[in-house]
């Protein structure tokens, strides 16, 4: 799982001094609840200005390759993504801005089914992904395919919760969730 950050109030800092000669009770917190999710954890920063300077940081969490994915159902495990989901929660408060690739937005979306209903299984139906820009046009170092290269996105997620329920989320990767549809599976009418 990647994840970019702005600790707050550092991004005057980090133009200046590497991220480990800063100073900062939020960004001490940060790393700390990042560690407590993987303890392999590796940080570096990047910029994202063109023109100007622009460094945020970037958690390489390695542990966390996969969630779950198209057709998968989810029974065992949950309560450890929620658990991981609170803990980005928590960075989210100490940062400036955020940005969660794909896994993390499965998490965050986990995390938001898990407060409106009480989690016995979860199966993703469908997944997209749009892209917002591409800085891998802007940075030739950067390659396509990296999360540093396409930072910014929306991801919907289609899940059957329960057997009961489908949730549509939108899922922007600075965290904003926006539910489209929950609804339950017996109230889905199919013309056929």
């Amino acid at each position: 799982m990647n994840l970019v950050f702005l600790p707050k109030d550092l991004s005057e800092k980090l133009l200046h001094y590497e991220f480990s000669e800063i100073d900062s009770a939020e960004l001490e917190e940060i790393l700390d609840e990042l560690k407590q999710i993987d303890d392999k954890l590796v940080i570096s920063d990047v910029n994202f200005g063109k023109g100007a300077d622009w460094i945020l940081l970037l958690a390489v969490l390695s542990s966390i390759t996969y969630v779950i994915t198209i057709g998968d159902k989810l029974e065992k495990g949950i309560d450890g993504w929620i658990k991981i989901g609170k803990r980005l929660s928590n960075i989210f408060k100490n940062s400036d801005r955020v940005y969660l690739d794909e896994e993390g937005a499965k998490i965050i979306a986990i995390t938001h089914m898990s407060k409106k209903y009480e989690l016995k299984s979860i199966s993703l139906i469908d997944s997209h992904t749009t892209y917002l820009v591409d800085f891998s046009s802007w940075f030739s170092q950067r390659k396509p395919e990296c999360f540093t290269s396409k930072p910014f996105n929306i991801y919907i997620f289609t899940f059957n919760v329960n057997e009961e329920r489908t949730l549509i989320l939108n899922i922007k990767s600075n965290v904003e969730v926006i539910e489209i549809l929950d609804i339950e599976n017996e109230m889905l009418q199919l013309p056929f």
